[in-house]
């Protein structure tokens, strides 16, 4: 079963990296001695409480990264990337009220939202008259951000239902688009339900009621320029990528049957996939399914869409302040050629770089060179130096992650 709502979600502990031992070792970036032991971020293998907790009376959010997937349902399977989810849970099938509760439960987690920065370069490779290209992944940054849908666990992290209007064509328990069946004599509070009795009531044999989960008012555009700057800023010349994946968009009710517990089926799936079989079975299968696509739980990031500025409210946190919160994070955590591509980039890394950061501007980018009282070992002690800090401006100004 899927994980409790509220339930604080850990790290995890999954090395497989060569380049990233760990996420605390990352956090270290040049500041190696200057991090005592008591200063390292929390690791833990069990569910910790979160430090804060929503306010709901003030509405205030104070920014704490938590994380709380839909729950699985019986019967239910997912695609590859784990954005639809399917059941053929007869219940959902043969009792609209129950089909409704499980519609009103699944509305209120928000989709999995994760932004995405991968950098890699190309490495050229001569043998002979022989030339391979070679391919070099220089980071991979997963930061979960599905927080900033929704201002906390509880009933306020519901999304907004929208039931599709007479007036737009959709799957009304149709093969195609169309305005008809509607719901003109149903009132707007038992719309939901009406459209869970027609389902239950369909008499066709292979059937479908879909809820898609939707993301409003994101301005990524402008995120992912300022994630880019950020990149930019520690002199990477290699090649970046930017992607804001969606999980959990959508949730499917099949009715039970052999043609839906095939479809459904991944191994079934993928034989027909490695056999061509699909070119023929899914137009058996579009023109065989009765389909419900009535309804959306909507998400939005802000009040307004992006580009009207004056006066737009964001539901946690605005695309400036969220990049200015986690920065310095990306850049160290990109220098230190971290390979999150099965974990995310948690708080407690956010932390330990903001507490990195602050003893830094304390001791200043250029520390006291060490006294012996000879002046000679002195002297030699700031060549050393002035050679180091000489270096450190070469390899900063050619850069890194260049192609060659």
């Amino acid at each position: 079963m899927g994980t409790k709502k509220g339930e604080h979600v850990p790290y995890r502990d999954e090395p497989d990296h060569d380049d990233a031992a760990s996420t605390s070792s990352a956090v270290l970036l040049g500041d190696f001695d200057s991090f005592p032991d008591e200063a390292l971020p929390a690791y833990e293998d069990t569910p910790s409480q979160p430090p804060f907790a929503p306010n709901s009376s003030t509405g205030t959010y104070p920014l704490i990264d938590w994380y709380c997937a839909p729950p699985e349902l019986a019967f239910a399977s997912y695609d590859m990337g784990k954005t639809e989810q399917r059941t053929r849970f007869p219940n959902y099938s043969t009792n609209s009220g129950t089909l409704e509760s499980m519609i009103r439960e699944q509305a209120s987690y928000p989709p999995t939202y994760i932004v995405k920065l991968h950098g890699s370069h190309t490495e050229t490779r001569r043998n002979g008259n022989k030339e391979t290209k070679d391919k070099i992944d220089d980071f991979f940054i997963r930061i979960n951000i599905t927080n900033l849908l929704s201002p906390g666990p509880g009933a306020d992290s519901t999304g907004r239902l929208e039931l599709l209007p007479d007036n737009q064509r959709g799957f009304r328990g149709t093969r195609f688009p169309s305005l008809n069946p509607s719901l003109q004599d149903v009132e707007q509070a038992d719309e939901l339900r009406a459209w869970c009795d027609k389902y239950v009531a369909d008499a066709a044999g292979v059937k479908s009621f879909t809820l898609k989960r939707e993301i409003r008012n994101h301005d990524t555009k402008r995120l992912e320029q300022l994630l880019r700057s950020a990149i930019q800023e520690t002199n990477y010349r290699g090649h970046l990528s930017v992607d804001f994946q969606t999980c959990h968009q959508s949730v499917i009710v099949y009715s039970p049957g052999t043609v839906n517990q095939w479809r459904t089926t991944t191994w079934i799936r993928w034989a027909f996939y490695l056999t061509f079989l699909w070119i023929f079975s899914w137009p058996c299968l579009f023109f065989m399914t009765s389909r419900y696509a009535v309804v959306k739980a909507v998400y939005d990031y802000a009040d307004k869409p992006p580009g009207d500025d004056v006066g737009r409210k964001p539901t946690v946190i605005s695309e400036v302040d969220w990049f200015n919160y986690w920065e310095s994070a990306i850049r160290r955590a990109a220098l230190a050629r971290m390979m999150c591509k099965d974990t995310f980039l948690d708080g407690a890394y956010r932390t330990a770089t903001t507490r990195a950061d602050a003893r830094g501007a304390q001791v200043g980018a250029n520390p006291p060179t060490p006294s012996t009282g000879n002046a000679f070992a002195d002297g030699a002690f700031s060549l050393i130096g002035q050679g180091m800090r000489v270096a450190e401006d070469f390899n900063n100004a050619r850069g890194w992650g260049r192609d060659s």
